[in-house]
């Protein structure tokens, strides 16, 4: 029998998408790429995640590696003021 001061076990999908920073409908996206376990009672609509779960999502993405790609061979340019004179508009 569980000890009623033992923390929560299961995150509802508005508290993870609040840890991550994200709205509910991109962890719905998680869950469905298979990126976030989910348990979810038959003939119900509510979706629980274990909180163990969503504490491996979060090393994961913080162990990914950021690489900065940069484009080469672009040239920024001013954009350029055309010479012809300017149509005057009449109604």
């Amino acid at each position: 029998m569980a000890d009623a001061r033992e923390p929560r076990k299961f995150l509802t999908q508005g508290e993870v998408a609040y840890r991550f920073r994200v709205s509910p409908s991109t962890i719905k996206n998680w869950r469905t790429r298979g990126l976030l376990q989910f348990f979810q009672a038959p003939g119900s609509s509510r979706v629980l995640y274990p909180l163990e779960a969503v504490e491996e999502l979060e090393r994961q993405s913080l162990q990914q590696e950021k690489e900065v790609v940069r484009l080469t061979g672009i040239k920024r340019e001013r954009p350029q003021i055309s010479d012809k004179p300017k149509k005057e508009w009449r109604i």
